[in-house]
Formats: C-alpha cells, sequence, structure tokens
C-alpha cells in the first residue's frame, strides 16, 4: 500500500506529464481538478477530527497510512517536533548496538532536519551507512514533510574501496554522515515482531540476502547470515540471549554491540531494523 508521500509523488509526475504534454490551459484546469478533490477530502477529514474522541483520534495518527493523510491536511494532533521526536525514540535502540545515540539539533525553515550523532561503532565499516539508514526511514513516515536530513557524526569511518569519499561537514565543520542513495537500499518486511522470541535467533531471507534476527532481552537485532571468520551460515549456531556463536568455527560475536567478535578483530555485517505496526523491517542491498 503506498504512503501519503509516495501518492503525493505520484500525483506530481502526473501533473508535470500533462503540463509537458498537453497545453497550458488543459494542464492548469487538471491542476485544479486535483486541488479541488484534495480540499474537498480536507475539509470532511477535518470534520471527522472534529467529532472524535481524543483516543480515537491517537489510535488513528498511529497508523501509518492515516497519519501521512493527517500530516498532508495539517490535521495530525502531534506536531512536527513531537513526531521527529518519537521516531528518534524508536530507532535509539537500533543506534544503541551501535555504541551510540541521536540527538535532535533543529528543524529549518526549509524542512531540513538536523540531528547529531555521538559515538560509533570501532572496527564496524558499515555502522555509518547503516545508522542513516535506519534514522532516515523512521522520520520518514513519522514526518513525511521532512524533505532533507543531516546527521553530524563523531567519528567518520576512512573511506576505503567501497565507501564514500570525503565527507561533507556541517555547521561549525562538524562531520555530517554519507549520504546513501534510495536505490542502494531497500526496506523488507520480514514478518511479525513475535516471530522472535526472547533469546531466541531466526533466520530469513530478506529479498534474497540470508539474514539472522536476534532477540536479546526484548530488543531485535539483524545481522546477515554469514561469519565474517569462516564465512558459514550462523543459523544454528548457539544464542545465549546476547552472544551468537558459529556453528562452524565457534567464533562468537556480540550482537548487541554490532555483532563484534568477542574476541579478535572480526564482526557481523549489520543490517537496519526497525518495528512499526508490530512488523519487523529491514534494509537490504537493492
Amino acid at each position: 500500500m503506498a504512503s501519503a508521500g509516495e501518492v503525493g509523488d505520484r500525483v506530481e509526475r502526473l501533473l508535470a506529464e500533462f503540463e509537458a504534454l498537453a497545453d497550458p490551459a488543459l494542464a492548469s484546469r487538471a491542476e485544479e481538478l486535483v486541488r479541488t478533490v484534495v480540499e474537498f477530502y480536507g475539509a470532511a477529514l477535518e470534520r471527522v477530527v472534529e467529532l472524535l474522541p481524543e483516543a480515537v483520534l491517537e489510535r488513528l495518527a498511529a497508523d501509518q497510512l492515516v497519519s501521512g493523510v493527517l500530516v498532508v491536511h495539517d490535521l495530525h494532533p502531534h506536531s512536527l517536533h513531537q513526531r521527529v521526536q518519537h521516531a528518534l525514540d524508536a530507532v535509539r535502540p537500533y543506534l544503541g548496538s551501535h555504541s551510540g545515540d541521536v540527538s535532535f539539533v533543529e528543524i529549518t525553515d526549509e524542512g531540513v532536519l538536523r540531528l547529531a550523532l555521538g559515538g560509533s561503532c570501532d572496527g564496524c565499516p558499515s555502522s555509518m551507512v547503516t545508522v542513516k539508514l535506519a534514522i532516515e526511514q523512521a522520520i520518514a513516515h513519522a514526518a513525511p514533510e521532512i524533505t532533507r536530513i543531516e546527521v553530524e557524526g563523531a567519528v567518520l569511518e576512512q573511506p576505503g574501496p567501497t565507501q564514500p569519499g570525503p565527507a561533507q561537514t556541517g555547521p561549525g565543520g562538524r562531520p555530517l554522515l554519507p549520504v546513501v542513495p534510495a536505490e542502494k537500499a531497500s526496506w523488507v518486511e520480514l514478518g511479525d515482531v513475535d516471530m522472535v522470541a526472547p533469546g531466541a535467533v531466526s533466520s530469513v531471507r530478506a529479498r534474497g540476502t540470508a539474514t539472522v534476527v536476534c532477540n536479546a532481552d526484548g530488543t531485535l537485532y539483524a545481522y546477515r547470515d554469514q561469519c565474517s571468520a569462516c564465512q558459514e551460515a550462523l543459523s544454528g549456531g548457539h544464542f545465549d540471549g546476547r552472544v551468537l556463536s558459529c556453528p562452524s568455527c565457534a567464533v562468537s560475536y556480540d550482537v548487541v554491540l554490532a555483532g563484534r567478535a568477542v574476541s579478535g578483530d572480526g564482526h557481523l555485517d549489520p543490517l537496519p531494523l526497525l518495528t512499526s505496526d508490530g512488523t519487523i523491517r529491514v534494509a537490504v542491498p537493492a
């Protein structure tokens, strides 16, 4: 099901096609038609919001699709700042696995959200990229009116053959996390949040990518199903609620600390994971 933002983008594309292919008068009429329909449904939705009990409105606002429509018509019961803070609270358990946290800086008049990231995952080359993907996804659902996200990082990875080049800097010369093009990652639904019981591991495929989802004391973490030491699958290995051991070579990894090897320099490849409306979603390469 398309989100309100996706529907809006499609309407904009169709109107642009009208403007490019039709005479100006017809394109103007098409734009007026869309505006009239939106205003009509917006007025009706405003009346519905006025008549709803507060508790019911809160439940509707928690629904991803309805929330997007309420935002479009400026009827959401929570302010933009409140929705951004709620999204950041939702993503903090994932950031914790990278020994980091994210804090709100400001929202500019142009709709640019500025955040500050504290800490990073030492020895984890994909840490910066996966953290930024998780933040972007959470904000996109909660606050679609945000036009761009700038995340100031405390530590940047050194550029390598497969990593971004020199990083951009934010206000005061502070580094910004590298921007990850949307086509480089795709968010995939894995199943219900209760598919992995506390202290358990589930092996699933996310659009062709073998993945393990670990439940460490109620918090979910996702990794590629591949041991960094022997390259064999991790599924079937022993998990004590925090440490996952490879069934082939017995190397152990701390899933709470971004999959770092308990001894040695190895680490697992983490995948951004978010839960929304009772569903687990992970980001995998497109």
